[in-house]
């Protein structure tokens, strides 16, 4: 009996399924990773019984456990927030704003920083949480 031999595969004929495998894992994971921009501060938010999702049309006021706060992917000094809001606001009449505050941060400082927002006449203000597990 007469076996035939296998032709030899060149080099480039072995690697080009690995590189088909690589190339898929690469897309996999990409499109699999998290697309969503990541905050200038990191926020722990309270737990809330309610469901409802934030939109993504409205501004976000980030509020971080040691009292500093983030406005548009900027870092600002306390006194600076009312200014950079009534500028925001002047070009989005329409706009809203979330106010996203860190569990651990003082509520009182919080408090004092919504009834400014009212003072210069913010007239729809929402308190994104996390939903409780």
């Amino acid at each position: 009996m007469r076996l035939i031999k296998p032709k030899k595969k060149s080099a480039a004929e072995n690697v080009l399924p690995l590189i088909n495998v690589v190339f898929l894992l690469l897309i996999f994971f990409m499109l699999a990773g998290a697309l969503e921009k990541a905050e200038l501060l990191d926020i722990t938010p309270p737990e809330t019984a309610n469901s409802g999702q934030p939109d993504d049309t409205t501004a976000v006021l980030l509020v971080a456990a040691d009292g500093r706060l983030s406005f548009e992917d900027e870092i600002l000094e306390r006194a600076d927030v009312v200014g950079h809001l009534k500028a925001y606001f002047a070009e989005h009449p329409d706009g809203r704003l979330k106010l996203k505050a860190d569990a651990q941060s003082d509520a009182a400082m919080v408090i004092a920083l919504i009834e400014e927002l009212r003072a210069v006449g913010l007239k729809e203000l929402g308190l994104l949480a996390t939903g409780a597990s």
